[in-house]
């Protein structure tokens, strides 16, 4: 194998790694806490938070759910329809920071690319009907 292959290979070879570690990364659920103690480490990533619905709100410009883990709770603002309280989701999204007056917020702004999916099974188990849009 010559030289320039060689390197060319090696090259392709970490960036592959590279983009499966940050994908495989932001897929495993973060800790709530450690995203409530330290924002500044998670503003602008794509994180993935796994919990409980303790709170769903719907108000005039905007949608949100609070997901509860043992180590805090997070609002998660979605275009979707908000989930029932209790039910038990992993959540992708972008973390920000919103401050509204004197109060600031910690959010995940919800990933259209990874959709809310229930804790309770894999998505592979989902049927197909149920990954089907509705039809009208």
């Amino acid at each position: 194998m010559k030289p320039k292959q060689l390197l060319v290979g090696i090259v392709a070879g970490f960036l592959l790694v590279n983009v499966a570690c940050s994908t495989a990364y932001s897929l495993t659920p973060t800790n709530i806490k450690d995203i409530l103690d330290h924002p500044r480490d998670f503003e602008g990533k794509d994180i993935t938070v796994s919990g409980t619905v303790t709170n769903a709100v719907s108000l005039l410009l905007i949608k949100y759910y609070e997901i509860q883990d043992n180590t805090g709770s997070v609002k998660i603002i979605t275009d979707k329809l908000l989930p029932a309280r209790g039910e038990k989701l992993r959540v992708s999204g972008r973390m920000t920071v919103i401050e509204i007056g004197t109060e600031r917020w910690v959010v995940l702004r919800e990933s259209p690319d990874y959709p809310a999916q229930p804790t309770d099974r894999p998505f592979s188990d989902r049927t197909a009907r149920e990954t089907d849009s509705p039809r009208y």
